[in-house]
């Protein structure tokens, strides 16, 4: 509880303020602007960062791999491992959300139609549904079994593109584990449209029964991999990955590591919004910094005349630090009504940039970058921004009153 004198010092800031009003909007004016313009431009950039990272992680990365070592040197799938139960049961226990053993074997197809290159992802059903919700994303027929024989599920454009039914046959060409060019038919079991045209058109999927008769001539009766794609809340888990497996020759893999061109990006992001935050700083700490100045400046044969009457510095300094914490409560007032408004709104129905380009999405290294930007507003990015505007009003405050006391100083 402040006592009398204080109360006293306090209103007498209070009505410094309203006396000065226009100055005071100005400086209190100029911290509501700072913060939010620089809480959105991070909001809008964590926001287009993580959806960039969800289009990646959804395209069969993940956001780890466990390869194999032939695997990951070489994408030769000829050499996989088998999922055993002491690899289940590390990933069981490890902070991972879904997981999924894979077999992968790169082949084409080949039609009147045209011809394109394939993915042919070999999965245990099971797993992969925890992992990726392909299965309910099914346009017509039905996603695979266990016990399916030469079945394939394909995506929407492949489908498309080739005129592919539900029923339909077709011949993929690919090189078995001993390097021997094989034609195989497969039936097409359901037609998936997910996560966008380049990923429809690429991979499919089939049982791992089907691809070890397929690539390894004969079906092992065990669940194998050539790498295992991990669901994880985020890229910060990896030191507790790399203690679990380290007694392995398994090799941990993010999906920076997988698709660099999409982590340069994030990366070029977090850059721009570093520059823009450092153009902000100087532009605020500039437009705080002269109005309280002069705010001050103007004061000073009202405090020449309070030290003739016995006014002690230190009640000026008291002064000055009220009037801070009043310009922050009313900066930070105005600031949370407004990003609460602003930034709220747009969380729940995006910022639509698609009509850049007439509508049509744009993909870079096989990802279909957003169209539609959910800003993502969190405590961290308030914290930073607060932080430093406090820092900038404080000190803006407590010079111009040094610089005013020292030259009253000089007339007394």
């Amino acid at each position: 509880m402040m006592n009398n004198e204080n109360r006293y010092l306090f209103k007498f800031a209070w009505k410094s303020i309203q006396r000065n009003s226009g100055r005071s909007f100005v400086i209190g004016f100029s911290v509501s602007l700072a913060v939010v313009i620089a809480v959105w431009i991070m909001a809008f950039f964590d926001g287009l960062n993580s959806q960039i990272e969800k289009a990646v992680v959804n395209t069969n990365t993940g956001f780890y791999q466990l390869q194999d070592p032939l695997y990951s040197v070489s994408t030769d799938s000829s050499a996989p491992y088998e999922f055993t139960n002491s690899i289940d049961e590390k990933l069981k226990s490890s902070p991972i959300l879904a997981y999924s053993p894979e077999l992968v074997l790169d082949g084409n197809i080949s039609t009147p139609e045209g011809a394109t290159g394939l993915i042919v992802l070999g999965i245990e059903p099971e797993h992969h549904k925890k992992f990726l919700p392909v299965y309910k994303k099914m346009k017509s027929g039905e996603f695979l079994k266990a016990d399916d024989e030469f079945s394939v599920v394909i995506g929407s454009e492949l489908a498309r593109v080739f005129k592919f039914n539900i029923g339909d046959q077709f011949v993929l060409n690919y090189q078995d584990q001993i390097g021997e060019l094989r034609s195989e038919i497969l039936n097409i079991k359901g037609i998936f449209q997910y996560n966008g045209k380049s990923f429809e058109k690429r991979f499919i999927y089939i049982n791992q029964k089907t691809w070890q008769k397929l690539f390894l001539n004969n079906d092992s009766g065990k669940i194998l991999f050539n790498r295992i794609t991990l669901q994880t809340p985020d890229l910060s888990i990896e030191p507790n990955l790399m203690k679990s497996f380290k007694e392995t020759d398994l090799k941990l893999k993010s999906w920076k590591q997988l698709n660099p061109e999409m982590a340069v990006v994030l990366d070029f992001h977090d850059g721009m919004t570093r520059f823009f935050f450092l153009i902000i700083a100087i532009t605020v700490t500039t437009t705080i910094l002269t109005p309280v100045r002069m705010l001050w400046q103007e004061r000073f044969k009202e405090l020449k005349m309070m030290t003739v009457l016995g006014v002690s510095r230190s009640k000026f300094w008291k002064i000055g630090f009220y009037e801070i914490l009043v310009m922050i409560t009313l900066s930070s007032i105005f600031s949370i009504i407004v990003l609460t408004i602003v930034i709220g709104t747009q969380s729940k129905y995006g910022i639509d940039f698609r009509f850049l380009n007439d509508g049509v999405a744009i993909e870079r290294a096989g990802i279909k970058l957003p169209g539609i930007i959910y800003p993502i507003l969190n405590a961290g990015q308030l914290i930073i921004t607060f932080t430093f505007v406090v820092f900038v009003l404080s000190t803006s405050y407590l010079y111009s009153i040094h610089r005013t006391l020292k030259k009253l100083e000089g007339e007394i």
